[in-house]
């Protein structure tokens, strides 16, 4: 091993303690159950943890990755040169109809604990995989609702350790879009606001939405969910449908394959690779350029190693 990844990892262990792991597989932490090992690996359970490991590898120079619930991500074959900081920071307060979150909080857990309380606003978020933090990073949603229009205020902390108290304009939310994607701080917590709701009747909307999630995705297979955005402007066209005009349908390579139910999700049917999915993903964007002429963003992300 290299002495400055030594000396690194000898720095970083100083401060972590022995919680912080060396050549950690990340497949186990993904949805799509792909991805090499990372060079170092760290879990936070509180706020504190959290905030260290991020300012202490800024401090160091040491390039690293906040991961949540892992489900929008493709991490490469060969893994993540760099630190990973899990993050499991999963408290909760409610007050009223204001719910406050710390970023490790599974989105879809916190859709029951709201209905669990009579609390109304978050069912569209029902099925939904990841942490809290990670949906604001890409201001997640479904229905035509998304994180941001519930978020009140969130605290940050940037890169050079400066704590912030912000608004929802702060992050220029968009379609799948956050601010944070080209200007990285690290969410601490969030706090949403909802409303008062019948638990019933709630909970009756968020086991429609999963029912209907079910039927479009995979329920076994290792996925990440959508490839690709739908492109929204001057009208929505759904990525799936144009997908599916081009013609990708059955596609595979190797062990990743288009789902048969939806031309938008590639599944991991086992045994592939991340370089598998990267190759179907960019053909599929390609054929759909080739049918209509529009380049497909795409909603997961690759992480280069």
């Amino acid at each position: 091993m290299p002495v400055d990844i030594v000396e690194k990892f000898a720095l970083l262990q100083d401060k972590l303690g022995e919680e912080l792991k060396r050549s950690v597989p990340l497949a186990k932490f993904t949805s799509f159950r792909l991805g090499g090992p990372a060079s170092y690996f760290y879990t936070a359970s509180t706020p504190e943890k959290l905030a260290r490991a991020y300012l202490l590898a800024n401090e160091l120079n040491i390039r690293h990755f906040v991961l949540g619930g892992g489900s929008n991500i493709v991490f490469a074959d060969s893994g993540f040169d760099g630190l990973i900081i899990k993050d499991e920071c999963d408290r909760f307060e409610i007050e009223g109809t204001t719910v406050t979150v710390q970023s490790g909080v599974s989105y879809n857990r916190l859709v029951d604990i709201a209905i669990d309380h009579s609390l109304a606003g978050l069912e569209f978020a029902a099925g939904i995989p990841g942490s809290i933090g990670g949906a604001i990073w890409g201001n997640a949603g479904a229905w035509g609702r998304s994180i941001g229009d519930i978020l009140e205020r969130a605290v940050l902390i940037a890169p050079d350790g400066q704590v912030k108290i912000v608004e929802p304009d702060f992050f220029q939310f968009g379609y799948r879009h956050s601010r944070l994607k080209t200007d990285p701080h690290l969410i601490l917590s969030a706090k949403l606001k909802l409303a008062s709701g019948d638990r019933a009747v709630l909970a009756g909307k968020a086991a429609e939405i999963r029912r209907i999630r079910r039927e479009k995705h995979p329920t076994w297979e290792g996925s990440a969910g959508s490839v690709f955005k739908n492109i929204k402007s001057p009208e929505l066209l759904p990525a799936g449908r144009l997908l599916e005009e081009a013609g990708v349908k059955g596609m595979k390579i190797g062990g990743a394959e288009v789902y048969e139910k939806h031309c938008n999700i590639i599944v991991n049917k086992g045994q592939a690779t991340a370089a598998e999915v990267r190759q179907l993903a960019e053909l599929m964007k390609r054929m759909a350029f080739e049918k209509h002429g529009l380049s497909l963003e795409y909603e997961i992300t690759f992480v280069e190693p």
